[in-house]
């Protein structure tokens, strides 16, 4: 009987591991996540058209690609005559003056770092 006992305490014990683990990743989203909304409001006002930038992953399209989805791609999307436009940032950012232009890629670079560590702290391993 004293040996489930100390199983049950070893349970506890990875299960507070476990949950104290949960919450640092979820601080950290929070911090990614608020930094991310700051990039995103300079970009904005970097000169770009008004609307919603995304982050989109797109699948390439050839057999067996082990890396798929790849991206983060990001665009700007507007309305324009009525009609939804996607615009893809880098062509976006290519007709930006020079200072601008290094700005934002540089922005663009934080984002991506940031996009792939959010996944990586979204995947939670249990076992």
């Amino acid at each position: 009987m004293a040996r489930k006992l100390g199983k049950i305490e070893e349970i506890e014990e990875e299960l507070r591991w476990k949950l104290e683990e949960i919450e640092k990743r979820k601080q950290r989203l929070k911090e990614l996540e608020e930094e991310e909304r700051k990039l995103l409001d300079e970009l904005s006002s970097l000169g770009l058209p008004k609307g919603s930038i995304v982050a989109k992953y797109v699948k390439c399209g050839k057999d067996g690609c082990r890396k798929c989805p790849h991206g983060p791609y990001y665009y700007i999307v507007y309305r324009e005559g009525g009609k939804v436009r996607w615009k893809y940032l880098g062509k976006a950012i290519d007709a930006m003056k020079a200072e601008k232009r290094e700005k934002a890629k540089a922005i663009l670079e934080r984002l991506r770092q940031i996009h792939k560590e959010k996944r990586k702290l979204e995947k939670i391993d249990l076992s």
